[in-house]
């Protein structure tokens, strides 16, 4: 497939002035992260790519080109991906048009987005993180035609080394950045879940619950927010990812990052998290707080069930790759 003379516009919807220098920083979360990976991906393919975001003068970096959303862009474009938001077409001359979406949105918070008319106009096709999100998303604000195109992660989560030979300590770790069931965990771990002899640790994220003397005491810490390499070195010492899921997750990339490190996913599945974790192969789905717990308990202390877990996760590191997912928006949307 010639795609030397192909381009693609992405225009990010946020106030952030990200470039792919940022990358490695705290700046840019997991929309950013991901549209900065995708971007590169398909510049591999001798595709011209561009990325529009509130940055004030142009950057290029691994070969994509950033520039400022609201200057006036001449070049008409093969393929613009928005994300999100329709009204970003407005300005923008291409064949083809995409919404890139990152939410749920249900039709009340369709109209509310002000995203009716600018989809009648431009008539993008929609594409969607997971599959969940695929089927939560209606037709009416799907109307010209909607794909799910999974994401990747940070190629360093699945190419850094992993020592399947080093037993970690029975530390379980829930770093997702909102509440998002936390309580609920907390309760699992703290009425459920048997500590023997007080070995196991629950690391959490600061500030989203209160944290009391009885979480310290069942042995419960706030973790310290730190780099991407503090992250990968801290998943290198985790035994376990636990985290129940929530209604509103249509990809958390914290738990694809756990994935690809080879630390087990024991969670109950809500939301996207199903797309994450294959049941009894990179981790375990609960139907309830005791088999939860009883899933925490085996991966925790039972050194033997841990290792062959693991082992299944590291057969599995790297398929799904950013290089794979851009082949696929090629496939799709330039072929």
């Amino acid at each position: 497939m010639a795609l030397n003379d192909k381009s693609i516009l992405f225009i990010d919807n946020s106030n952030s002035d990200f470039t792919g220098l940022d990358l490695n920083t705290t700046k840019v979360r997991g929309t950013e992260s991901s549209l900065i990976l995708l971007a590169e991906s398909l510049v591999k393919n001798n595709i011209y790519v561009k990325v529009l975001t509130e940055i004030n003068e142009d950057v290029s970096c691994n070969g994509v080109i950033y520039s400022n959303k609201n200057v006036h862009q001449e070049t008409h474009y093969d393929l613009c991906v928005a994300i999100s938001n329709a009204n970003l077409f407005n300005k923008i001359s291409a064949k083809k048009k995409v919404v890139w979406s990152n939410s749920l949105q249900p039709f009340e918070k369709f109209l509310r987005k002000k995203q009716l008319l600018p989809f009648l106009k431009h008539k993008p096709e929609v594409v969607t993180m997971c599959n969940y999100q695929f089927y939560k998303r209606s037709y009416l604000t799907s109307m010209y035609g909607k794909h799910m195109i999974s994401l990747s992660v940070d190629p360093r989560f699945y190419t850094e080394k992993v020592d399947l030979e080093n037993i970690p300590s029975p530390y379980a770790l829930n770093n997702v950045r909102s509440h998002r069931n936390l309580d609920w965990l907390i309760d699992i771990w703290t009425k459920s879940f048997n500590n023997k002899n007080g070995k196991a640790k629950l690391f959490i994220n600061p500030n989203l619950i209160e944290y009391s003397d009885e979480m310290k005491e069942s042995n419960i810490y706030e973790r310290k927010f730190g780099s991407r390499d503090d992250l990968i070195n801290e998943l290198k010492n985790t035994r376990v990812f636990a985290y129940t899921g929530h209604k509103s997750d249509i990809w958390v990339l914290t738990v694809e990052e756990a994935v690809q490190m080879c630390v087990p996913i024991v969670t109950y599945g809500i939301g996207s998290v199903e797309d994450r974790v294959i049941h009894n192969e990179t981790g375990f789905i609960a139907k309830n707080d005791e088999e939860f717990a009883k899933y925490l308990e085996m991966l925790l202390f039972d050194d033997e069930f841990y290792n062959k877990i693991r082992r299944q996760m590291f057969k599995r590191r790297g398929f799904k790759n950013w290089d794979f997912i851009a082949d696929i928006w090629i496939k799709k949307f330039l072929s």
